[in-house]
């Protein structure tokens, strides 16, 4: 996202910021096993947000799927938004985003719940066939992909001194016959 230089509202990283939101929604959440919290934001405003809840009749309510019942409520559409929830969502929740016009989720990375695990694949073969991108943030960065900061300071392994890369003798001109093309004989 472009913005005006020294924009104060300006958000250096909008995945994480959201993301911190969505985990301070999810603290409300009544789901026992599998709390959740969801924003859905567009530009740099939250224009809704929702919990997992689960009912005293054992109904479970998805956050994305309240999220979006939120905005709606509200009367804000949501077309060109952004889902960006603290769980991975379910077929359900991406079917619902596709008929809003929200084409992104963005999830909190992290183990997923092995009771969801068929829920989840169909949730991401559901996106696929609709076009939904559903990309991970994660809280902790892999050191293993990280920029390397290691400065070498022995140089041993670079020989310098040989200029390896210094221009040669060869000339393009000559390069155009060889002497294969101008024999008749094989």
């Amino acid at each position: 996202m472009t913005s005006i230089k020294g924009d104060p509202t300006y958000i250096n990283d909008p995945d994480k910021y959201f993301i911190s939101i969505a985990c301070a929604v999810s603290q409300a959440s009544t789901h026992p096993s599998a709390p959740g919290g969801c924003v859905i934001a567009r530009g740099r405003e939250i224009i809704g947000d929702g919990r997992s809840l689960y009912t005293d009749s054992k109904v479970e309510i998805d956050c994305v799927s309240h999220a979006i019942a939120s905005a709606a409520k509200c009367g804000t559409a949501v077309i060109g938004a952004t889902i960006y929830t603290t769980r991975y969502p379910f077929a359900a929740s991406v079917f619902q985003a596709h008929v809003m016009g929200i084409r992104k989720f963005v999830f909190l990375q992290h183990q997923w719940e092995p009771f969801y695990k068929d829920e989840f694949r169909r949730a991401a073969r559901l996106a696929r066939e609709l076009k939904i991108a559903i990309e991970p943030v994660y809280n902790n960065e892999d050191q293993r992909f990280t920029t390397n900061k290691n400065i070498r300071e022995d140089d041993s392994v670079f020989n310098w001194e040989d200029n390896s890369f210094s221009p040669d003798e060869y000339d393009s001109d000559h390069a155009k016959i060889t002497d294969h093309e101008d024999s008749t004989s094989v």
